[in-house]
């Protein structure tokens, strides 16, 4: 997004493909529910937890503590990589499943595309082994 000279800026095609409101865990409850009794994924970045809803669609959590990065900027695009790869990769129809990601110290030194590459190994591996019928990319 830049900014013209009179100040406006432009519009960011980005902020169109937001995660909706519906894709996110944001009670405690739910986050419990799914830390209760998980399908887990882990690798050197990333610990993800999995468990079926009875919603209609996937929905994410995610808890990035001051432990993995004490900057905020760090937090904040390990966040923006998770909420991009959770939004591409399922798009609006997925299967009905909560997911919550735990990055690791790890992930604060590890770029961007790496990952992006470690969340798809962990969506895929985590349909799989959860029985999705569905098979998304």
């Amino acid at each position: 997004m830049s900014k013209s000279r009179t100040g406006n800026t432009d519009h960011d095609p980005r902020a169109d493909q937001s995660l909706p409101r519906q894709a996110r865990l944001s009670k405690p409850a739910d986050f419990k529910r799914v830390f209760n009794n998980p399908t887990v994924s882990a690798d050197r970045a990333f610990k993800v937890l999995a468990r079926s809803n009875a919603r209609e669609r996937a929905r994410l959590g995610m808890a990035v503590s001051r432990q993995v990065d004490k900057r905020a900027v760090g937090r904040n695009r390990i966040k923006r990589v998770i909420r991009e790869s959770f939004r591409q990769y399922f798009a609006d129809t997925g299967p009905a499943m909560d997911f919550v990601v735990l990055p690791r110290r790890e992930s604060a030194t590890i770029c961007n595309r790496q990952l992006r590459h470690s969340l798809d190994t962990h969506w895929a591996r985590l349909l799989a082994r959860c029985g999705d019928p569905a098979g998304q990319p």
